[in-house]
């Protein structure tokens, strides 16, 4: 049969009392940083967001824009005060076979 002495048995439980109290002590820290993290994790989310829907605004404006600078009516107006060009006339097409009329080919002298 054994026998314990009473400090050896108090000091098992002691020891077991601060262990747990330890380990309440970790796992609340634990949950503090984590929960802190997550926090700022969510903000940072929210910031990158606001950012991205303020990239979208922006491009949707570029795109607007561009639009404006491409449009027909806005090229063809440029093309005629700043370089002068006017529309084609049917007088100015030409086709293949009417091109050798109008330029015809040197004769080099009987090379094959």
């Amino acid at each position: 049969m054994r026998t314990y002495h009473e400090s050896y048995t108090g000091r098992k439980s002691g020891g077991a009392i601060f262990f747990l109290f330890a380990l309440g002590v970790i796992l609340t820290l634990g949950l503090y940083f984590v929960k802190t993290r997550a926090q700022t994790a969510k903000s940072e989310a929210a910031g990158l967001e606001r950012q991205l829907a303020a990239e979208d605004a922006e491009i949707l404006k570029l795109k607007s824009e561009l639009a404006h600078l491409e449009s027909p009516a806005r090229v063809e107006g440029l093309a005629v005060e700043v370089l002068g060009m006017r529309a084609t006339k049917v007088e100015q097409v030409f086709r293949l076979d009417d091109l050798d009329e109008s330029l015809p080919l040197k004769d080099d002298g009987g090379a094959p």
